[in-house]
C-alpha cells in the first residue's frame, strides 16, 4: 500500500487532528503538519493523468479531480482517516438507484476527498443494478435518515475499503475509473485543488483556515477536545442528520455517555434488555452494552434514566468502570487520599477519588479546587474534556 506526503501549513485558526494527540493542544500557527495519503485506488490499475481543469460539457464546467483507470470492482480505500458524510446514488431503503451515479465524500477535518463513478452494476454485468459502496457505509446512511447532502458521520480509517471502482454517472462511455478529488474546506462549498502533485508525491504546500468540526464551538474552552473526540468518531454532533452543531452549552445526557463510551471501546451488542425506559431510546443499545460490560448502571433498579443530566458523581463511577480495566495502574488510589471535602458519603466517592488521582478531574472551585460538586450536571463541553483526558491521559 503505497502512502503520499501531503503538507498543510495550518493558519493562526487552524487544527487538523487526523490522529489524536495524546493533549488535545492546538497547533503553533503556521507549523507544518504533514499527513500521509494512500493511494485509493488499492489494486492493479492502468494509468492515471492529470487532467484537473480540463474542459467539460463544452467548457460550461471544468475537471475537478484527477481520472485513475482501473477495471471495474478494483476496490477502492479511503485516503485518510476521516469521517464519511455524503453518499449517493441508492433509495432510502439502501437498494442502488437503478443506472444511478454511486459517489461519496469523506471529510478529514478542514479537508475532503471525493470518490465519484462507483460501481452501479451486478458483477460481470453492465445492468446498472449493483453496488459500489461498502455495506457498513450505506448501512450508516440508511440509519442517517438517507439525506441527500450530508448527515452521515461514519469513521473511515486510511486504506480501508470504502467502495470499488465502476463506470457509474457518465463515465459509461469513458471506462472504468476513479473519479478522486481533493478539497479544501468542508461540505458543498469546499473548493477544489489538483490532487495529481500528491497521488505523484510531489511536495506541495496548500494554506488554509479550519474552525473545527462544528458551527457552534468556536473559541469555547473545550472546543480542540470536542474537535478531537469527533476525529475518533465519539461524537457526532447533536443536529442530525446534518450534525453540524454540538450543543456544547447542553447537558450531556445518560443516553449520550453510553454512546460515546460504546463507540470508544467498540463494544459488541448485547443479548439482554436490562430496561424498560429506554426501549424507545436511540441509545437502547447502546446502554445494554455497557451494562453487559459491567460499565454501566441504572438511576434506580429498573430504569436508566437515558434523557437525564449525567451528574458529575455518576461520570466519575461510568469513566472509571470504562477506563480502569485498560489502565489498572492509572485508575487506582493506592493512598486512598480523600481529595474533596463535599463528597464524603456519596456512593461514588471512591470512583472520584481515582478519578482526582488519574488527573481526569481537578475539582470544581479553583484555585482551592477543595471541592468536587458531585451532584452538578455536566454540560456536553465539559465531558468532553473529561473524557479525552481520561482516554488519554
Amino acid at each position: 500500500m503505497s502512502r503520499l506526503s501531503l503538507r498543510f501549513v495550518l493558519a493562526a485558526t487552524a487544527v487538523i487532528f487526523l490522529t489524536l494527540p495524546a493533549q488535545a493542544q492546538e497547533a503553533p500557527a503556521d507549523q507544518p503538519s504533514t499527513y500521509e495519503l494512500v493511494f485509493p485506488v488499492a489494486g492493479p490499475h492502468s494509468e492515471y493523468f492529470d487532467n484537473f481543469g480540463d474542459c467539460r460539457s463544452g467548457c460550461s464546467r471544468t475537471h475537478e479531480g484527477v481520472d485513475i483507470m482501473a477495471d471495474k470492482m478494483t476496490p477502492v480505500v479511503a485516503a485518510a482517516d476521516g469521517i464519511v458524510t455524503t453518499v449517493r446514488g441508492f433509495n432510502s431503503d439502501g437498494t442502488p438507484i437503478p443506472g444511478g451515479h454511486q459517489w461519496l465524500v469523506i471529510e478529514h477535518g478542514g479537508w475532503q476527498t471525493r470518490y465519484l463513478h462507483l460501481n452501479n452494476d451486478t458483477p460481470g454485468t453492465d445492468d446498472g443494478l449493483g453496488k459500489g459502496i461498502s455495506d457498513a457505509i450505506v448501512t450508516a446512511w440508511i440509519a442517517a435518515g438517507s439525506p441527500n447532502w450530508g448527515g452521515v458521520a461514519h469513521p473511515v480509517k486510511a486504506g480501508e475499503v470504502i467502495g470499488w471502482v465502476g463506470d457509474s454517472g457518465n463515465a459509461e462511455d469513458a471506462g472504468s475509473h476513479l473519479h478522486f478529488e481533493l478539497r479544501v474546506g468542508e461540505g458543498s462549498g469546499a473548493v477544489p485543488i489538483d490532487p495529481y502533485p500528491y497521488l505523484t508525491g510531489s511536495s506541495v504546500t496548500l494554506t488554509k483556515t479550519w474552525n473545527g468540526y462544528f458551527s457552534d464551538d468556536d473559541g469555547n474552552v473545550h472546543e480542540s477536545s470536542i474537535d478531537a473526540l469527533a476525529d475518533e468518531g465519539i461524537t457526532r454532533g447533536c443536529n442530525p442528520p446534518q450534525n453540524t452543531k454540538y450543543c456544547p452549552s447542553l447537558n450531556m445526557t445518560r443516553g449520550q455517555v453510553a454512546a460515546f463510551i460504546r463507540r470508544t471501546l467498540k463494544l459488541p451488542a448485547a443479548s439482554t434488555n436490562y430496561f424498560s425506559d429506554d426501549d424507545s431510546s436511540v441509545f437502547n443499545e447502546d446502554i445494554n452494552a455497557l451494562m453487559d460490560a459491567g460499565i454501566g448502571f441504572g438511576c434506580t433498579e429498573t430504569a436508566f434514566c437515558q434523557d437525564s443530566p449525567l451528574r458529575r458523581d455518576e461520570m466519575a463511577q461510568m469513566l472509571v468502570n470504562a477506563f480502569a480495566a485498560q489502565s489498572p495502574d492509572r485508575y487506582s488510589n493506592p493512598d486512598t487520599t480523600d481529595y474533596f471535602v463535599d463528597d464524603d458519603g456519596n456512593q461514588f466517592e471512591e470512583a472520584i477519588n481515582v478519578l482526582m488521582a488519574a488527573d481526569v478531574t481537578r475539582g470544581c472551585n479553583p484555585p482551592a479546587n477543595d471541592q468536587y460538586c458531585p451532584g452538578r450536571p455536566l454540560t456536553r463541553a465539559e465531558m468532553a474534556s473529561f473524557f479525552l483526558r481520561a482516554l488519554r491521559g
